[in-house]
């Protein structure tokens, strides 16, 4: 498995589920972290904790030719290292025709965001859809950027 892959899986269902339990542990400890900032400073008027943490996020990626993996990052940056390390091989992205158009038809990748995302910036979030208590999914699109290298010998 790739350094950039958070945790990889065999079935949706399994991806899904894993997803679920780390976005309620992430409430968790964060509520836990809170409650222990008031022990310490009963006076403290705290925000509210989609305030505080509205850019907590996972991701899911997968093909939709390939049902065999399904891939959760922690950032859209471990997503785009692992597509220009190592999906370009597994994948066999260079024979791809048209690589920008067969990615955002043959892949899949969500955003698990807090709702809080949608009411700052409603225009970016404008498509996302509930997932669970306080969190939202949005479906992200690819874009390829081709930089050309060259090297003289």
């Amino acid at each position: 498995m790739s350094e950039h892959v958070l945790k990889e899986f065999e079935t949706l269902r399994e991806a899904v589920e894993f997803i679920k339990d780390e976005l309620k542990k992430t409430d968790a400890e964060i509520l836990k972290d809170r409650e222990i900032s008031l022990e310490m400073n009963p006076g403290r008027v705290l925000k509210s904790m989609e305030e505080d943490n509205w850019n907590d996020e996972l991701f899911l990626l997968y093909s939709l030719d390939d049902g065999d993996s399904f891939f959760v990052f922690e950032s859209d940056y471990d997503i785009e290292s692992w597509l220009e390390n190592d999906a370009w091989d597994d994948w066999s992205l260079w024979e791809l025709n048209d690589i920008a158009g067969s990615l955002n038809e043959d892949v899949m990748i969500w955003k698990f965001h807090r709702d809080i995302c949608k009411e700052k910036w409603e225009i970016l979030y404008r498509n996302s859809k509930p997932f669970i208590n306080g969190w939202s999914r949005q479906r992200k699109e690819i874009a390829f950027e081709a930089v050309p290298s060259f090297s003289l010998n």
